[in-house]
């Protein structure tokens, strides 16, 4: 009974709802053949019936309305329990609240600025934009557009599912009129990535090309020359600086008009930054609407850069205002005033100016030469995704699926050019379809078994991480192609806790893991041992700045580590040097000192035995490994049991997986 529980928890979604004191296990089977079709001995017709284009979309929007359901199924919302609803502020239309959140058991909250969500009081639901979370409060602030009654409970849902409709819409859009079956995202439907087509274009000056070593060179070359371009680049290979270079060319060249897309708005914006970086170098005099930042950004540079904007009266109007802002913000912040009624007002303020230009500069999309541009941005705002442009630049784009990729891609007439790891994190999905969950370079049969296709170039030297660390992951993941660039020890090595070493597992061999209400994981031995690190870092050296990251698999694990070192008090200094987050919150991420929490070994708090958590099984476990172990850049610090990571019961490792940790182990001290 107890392993059936496990397996409960493991795969809820999979389970009909019955009462609560009900033993009986009853499933959703229509689902379970759905993704799982070869335990009912289905064969997987996902793509088979696709005849043309529209077939083919077709087929993603019906992959996308699963996603939907999937989503907005009771088990995968995120609901969380408030209460004392506190009013701070009215501003025009805009109405500013904050809730104090009753979290259970190992719920981690992840509210960013200007997420959606839906807060539901007295049986009514009204639409809500997150402002700030304050996890030591655990208290949300929010806008809202409408007059909130006095409660004393409410519940917030947090509801993802607007995305997967947006794009769903797009798709539908898309399918409904004529393609261009020269447009280079058809040769994915055609199964032909292989046939690329020359592109011409001007001569590109030598100089255009400095700092790119030969890996980079080539891979230059390549995106200005072919219709489709693979890049390949594993950790600390100077990906984001190929790809300044690549965007900055394409601009002097003069020709194209270019969309670069992200995941994220911090990877748009870390991106943007390095293009700035290299037309300042340049000393590059840009007419004003040439570049343009679609969506909302915090990052204060973009904000102060005039090209970046029209020259208007109300532009200027609404950024001397944001600026004013953001500048009262940090102010605050310096007195440690920043979850202040005052801060939180000015935050939501700073929001809506930043909509408003958003707004007001729309019209820039249609005449800007480069434009930036989250994903889902892209996919969601029609003034965006209703341009034709020349090229198409997408970074992380081994969590790129067929369906967003088709919508990104749709009116690209010239290039593609696609980058990222494929040893890294893949698509997302709660649908385990391949049509959801192969990214675009296992389309193109593209994988560590198969490097050699004509559109694919791989970046070679790593420039991030300590030798030391680059070994752990060369061989396994990269067919040993890295080559480490950092050479002597950096000081950070040198301090203690472990002065001298680089790569150090820290046994913690009384462990247990217990399971959470909500179905995830927690071991508080791993976590109190990660707590005594950060307390030997910071009474080691309170005057380092050198960065500290700590991940883990699973959400509870971040919960229970956030608040253990809220106990802990540290002073600012110390505290915002620290990052805690899962691994997926991490990928594109690095920091100084990696702290690596595994979490799962091989006993319950129960005192029965625990399997490893499938999080960790086949090549997606693998791929999570490698992520979490190439974000450190001097020093990596792995909590586990060393017995247990060295035989770890059960098949559902890959060999990759079992001989990585079974080189970790040679580390314990």
């Amino acid at each position: 009974m107890d392993y059936m529980s496990k397996v409960k928890q493991e795969y809820a979604t999979y389970f009909t709802s019955e009462p609560k004191r009900s033993l009986k296990y009853s499933f959703e089977e229509e689902k379970l053949k759905r993704d799982f079709p070869e335990m009912f001995g289905i064969e997987d017709d996902s793509a088979s019936d696709v005849e043309t284009i529209n077939d083919w979309i077709a087929s993603c929007i019906n992959a996308v309305n699963h996603e939907i359901i999937e989503e907005k199924d009771p088990h995968n919302i995120e609901i969380f329990k408030g209460k004392s609803i506190e009013f701070i502020q009215h501003k025009e239309s805009i109405y500013i609240y904050r809730v104090k959140l009753e979290l259970e058991e190992g719920q981690e909250p992840h509210f960013r600025e200007g997420d959606p969500f839906f807060l539901k009081v007295f049986g009514k639901k009204i639409n809500c934009e997150a402002i700030d979370y304050d996890f030591e409060k655990a208290t949300l602030s929010f806008t809202a557009n409408r007059m909130i009654y006095s409660a004393k409970f409410c519940t917030i849902i947090s509801d993802s599912s607007f995305i997967q409709e947006g794009l769903r819409d797009k798709l539908s859009e898309i399918s409904s009129t004529e393609i261009d079956e020269d447009y280079p995202f058809t040769k994915f439907y055609f199964e032909d990535t292989n046939d690329l087509k020359k592109v011409d274009h001007k001569t590109v000056p030598l100089k255009y090309k400095k700092g790119l070593d030969e890996s980079q060179e080539k891979a230059f070359d390549g995106a200005l020359d072919h219709d489709l371009t693979f890049i390949w680049g594993p950790p600390g290979t100077g990906k984001s600086y190929t790809l300044a270079s690549i965007i900055y060319t394409l601009y002097k060249l003069g020709e194209d008009r270019t969309v670069v897309c992200c995941l994220s708005n911090v990877a748009v914006d870390q991106l943007l930054c390095k293009v700035l970086d290299r037309l300042k170098e340049e000393k590059e005099k840009v007419e004003s609407g040439q570049f343009y930042r679609a969506g909302r950004t915090l990052d204060k540079r973009i904000i102060d850069t005039d090209f970046l904007f029209p020259k208007d009266s109300e532009t200027e109007k609404l950024r001397e205002e944001i600026k004013s802002k953001m500048d009262q913000i940090l102010l605050l912040k310096k007195h440690g005033k920043q979850k202040s009624d005052e801060a939180i007002t000015l935050k939501a303020e700073s929001k809506e100016l930043r909509e408003k230009l958003k707004t007001h500069t729309e019209h820039l999309v249609r005449s800007s030469r480069i434009v930036f541009s989250t994903i889902s941005n892209f996919v969601l705002t029609p003034t965006l995704n209703e341009c034709t442009f020349d090229n198409l630049i997408v970074d992380e784009a081994s969590m790129l699926s067929t369906p967003s990729l088709i919508a990104l891609a749709s009116k690209i007439t010239k290039r593609l050019i696609l980058v990222g790891d494929f040893q890294q994190l893949s698509p997302i999905s709660l649908v385990k379809t391949k049509i959801l969950t192969d990214s675009v370079f296992e389309l193109s049969d593209i994988n560590i078994r198969h490097t050699d296709h004509p559109a694919m170039y791989q970046l070679l030297n790593q420039r991030r991480s300590n030798k030391k660390i680059v070994d752990l992951i060369n061989d396994t993941f990269y067919k040993g192609k890295l080559v480490p660039k950092i050479e002597g020890t950096s000081d950070i090595i040198n301090e203690r806790p472990y002065a001298g070493r680089v790569v150090i597992v820290r046994n913690v061999s009384d462990g247990a893991v217990r399971f959470t209400k909500g179905g995830t994981r927690q071991n508080k031995k791993f976590a109190e041992s990660i707590i005594d690190l950060l307390d030997d870092f910071y009474n080691y050296d309170q005057d380092s700045s050198f960065t500290i990251g700590v991940i883990t698999p699973y959400k509870g694990e971040v919960s229970l580590l956030r608040a253990l070192k809220m106990e802990r008090k540290y002073p600012e200094s110390f505290d915002k040097r620290i990052k805690i987050g899962t691994i997926h919150t991490f990928q594109g991420s690095e920091c100084d000192v990696i702290i690596y929490d595994m979490v799962d070994c091989g006993q319950l708090e129960s005192g029965k035995v625990s399997g490893i958590g499938r999080i960790y099984a086949g090549k997606e476990g693998e791929r999570l490994l490698n992520v979490a172990l190439s974000r450190a850049k001097h020093k990596l610090i792995v909590v586990c049991d060393k017995n247990y990571i060295k035989n770890i019961p059960g098949n559902t490792l890959t060999d990759r997986t079992r001989h990585v940790l079974r080189d970790l182990s040679r580390y314990s001290i």
